[in-house]
């Protein structure tokens, strides 16, 4: 799978590795990186979900992971129960660092559509 220029920017430019079949991923929280496993639900849905930090706006920090996290559901979820786990928790600490963000991002969300919906007919 090849990418845009302005992902592959973007990726250059936050630090998020362009192979998408990596069996752990990293996620940095402050000083540290943890790592996670990449189950082959996220890795379906990756490219998707950073387009969607490009066509949204938000950074790929956590702040922006947070914002992307209540802007996904108003746009169209992707419609996984592991998404919904993951998603969960960064909406709930959303919510707890800027309420009136998180908000602002789901209404945003609202106004637009996600790009799982075409992953879904496409069946990729």
């Amino acid at each position: 799978m090849s990418l845009s220029r302005d992902e592959a920017l973007c990726r250059l430019r936050h630090g998020v590795p362009e192979s998408e079949a990596d069996r752990s991923w990293p996620c940095p929280v402050g000083p540290l990186s943890l790592r996670f496993p990449n189950f082959a639900w996220r890795r379906r849905a990756l490219r998707a979900h950073d387009l969607h930090h490009l066509m949204a706006g938000y950074p790929m920090t956590m702040r922006g992971e947070f914002q992307m996290a209540a802007w996904e559901p108003g746009a169209g979820r992707y419609r996984h129960w592991g998404a919904t786990l993951f998603c969960a928790p960064l909406i709930a600490i959303g919510f707890l660092w800027s309420p009136a963000r998180m908000i602002r991002a789901y209404r945003r969300g609202l106004t637009t559509a996600s790009l799982y919906s075409e992953l879904d007919r496409l069946g990729s």
